[in-house]
């Protein structure tokens, strides 16, 4: 009896430990899953909070360089303001040179008349009395003296439009160099943007689970990054190529001063005095030039020295067979607001506008700025223009403005704050070159 009772403890000792030993397997497996998940969880966690400070230190960039754009706006807006008050006071000043230069050549040809008038020695022997000499002596010195003070107001007020000439190109130089800021501030915008839109879509790609969904994120994220390092190639080239312009530029002039001094003949010398030339009277006063009203920024801004032109290329390159359906695309936009850094399509700046047209009408990027635009095609002279073209304000590598060409000596463009896309002639305001898409 008491062996069976024994054996029957030790066959049920061996069931349950035979029973016990995958249970223990199964719990230990999925403390492991629970602790590889844990893990898991905690990686993504911390890439996240990684990602959402690199995230939140790209938008800080964002709104400090916007930030500086609407102080640089507002510094164009006063510029304008100047430059316009400049020109109203420069116009006041040369309707009253006008008015006076009138009356002087009038009193002139009285005097040629009258000689008399300004003789005082007759004037006194053909008074009729003491007090009548002296009455016509002292209306002669007085009419003396008005001419004299008339001449010297004259003089004074041809300095002071010289002088506000002056200031006014001054203020047109800044106010060029206010825009290419400007522009590079925008190029800033874009590619900070750009940055940020990667990171996002890879903060996406690590949180989403669905694998179709997370190729897409990561999709995304790989022609954000493309369209960057693109940005930031074609700037390099237009600086490049801006900089072998300057480099040829400059070995151009070095050889034409070469030239010179080869053919300049050597001083002849004799002991004969040399003859004075006879010089030529400057007394006579030149007319003041007509100073025109200052183009705004974008729009009308004009560089006080123009750019030097790029070299055409040889052989002129082939218009784009999509130029048809670009002009198209761009006249659908006419009356549109410009707002600085609008991509569109209810709103533009000058190279959000072309960016957004290229895209639609042609399926092509061009770049979010004007100098990697630039590069997008084959720089051309303004003799070449044809319509789909891009139009360029500024040197090359330093461009401030765009627009596209429709043809018939006009181009489309966003223009400045407080105006509207709108065509515009070449002889209001000419570009400095052209690109061939």
């Amino acid at each position: 009896m008491k062996k069976k009772i024994l054996s029957t403890l030790l066959i049920s000792s061996l069931m349950l430990s035979a029973t016990a030993l995958p249970l223990v397997a199964s719990a230990d497996s999925v403390d492991q899953k629970i602790a590889s998940q844990d893990k898991k969880i905690s990686d993504l966690q911390n890439k996240e909070a990684s990602a959402s400070t690199q995230l939140a230190s790209i938008q800080s960039s964002i709104s400090s360089i916007k930030e500086e754009a609407t102080a640089l706006q507002s510094k164009q807006g006063e510029l304008n303001e100047e430059i316009g008050t400049l020109n109203n006071e420069v116009k006041d000043l040369e309707k009253r040179i006008e008015k006076r230069d009138a009356s002087i050549k009038e009193q002139a040809r009285s005097v040629q008349v009258d000689s008399s008038s300004s003789n005082v020695v007759d004037l006194v022997l053909n008074a009729d009395s003491v007090s009548d000499a002296v009455t016509k002596v002292v209306a002669a010195t007085k009419l003396v003296g008005a001419n004299s003070d008339m001449m010297q107001q004259q003089k004074d007020d041809k300095d002071a439009v010289e002088n506000k000439k002056v200031k006014t190109e001054e203020k047109v130089s800044e106010l060029q160099e206010t825009a290419v800021v400007l522009e590079q501030k925008k190029g800033e915008l874009v590619d900070q943007e750009l940055a940020q839109q990667a990171t996002v879509s890879g903060i996406s790609a690590e949180k989403e689970t669905e694998q179709g969904k997370k190729d897409e994120f990561l999709k995304e994220q790989a022609e954000a990054e493309a369209q960057r390092a693109a940005q930031q190639k074609a700037v390099e080239a237009a600086e490049k190529q801006a900089q072998e312009q300057a480099a040829a530029a400059q070995k151009e002039a070095e050889k034409v001063q070469e030239v010179a001094k080869e053919t300049t003949p050597a001083p002849v010398t004799d002991n004969k005095e040399t003859e004075t030339a006879p010089t030529t009277d400057s007394t006579t006063p030149s007319t003041p030039e007509q100073v025109t009203p200052t183009p705004a920024p974008e729009e009308t801004v004009k560089p006080t020295t123009p750019a030097p032109k790029p070299a055409e290329p040889t052989p002129a390159p082939t218009p784009a067979p999509s130029s048809g359906g670009v002009v198209a695309e761009a006249y659908k936009h006419i009356g549109k607001p410009y707002v600085w850094g609008a991509k569109g399509p209810d709103s533009f700046d000058c190279s959000g506008f072309t960016s957004y047209v290229y895209r639609v009408a042609a399926g092509r990027e061009i770049g979010g700025w004007t100098v990697p635009q630039e590069s997008a095609g084959a720089r051309i002279s303004l003799s070449e223009l044809q319509p789909g073209d891009l139009v360029f304000w500024g040197a090359a590598g330093s461009t401030h403005h765009v627009g596209i060409y429709v043809g018939g000596g006009q181009y489309i463009h966003a223009p400045q704050p407080g105006e509207s896309v709108t065509v515009q002639s070449i002889s209001a305001w000419s570009p400095d070159f052209g690109v061939r898409m």
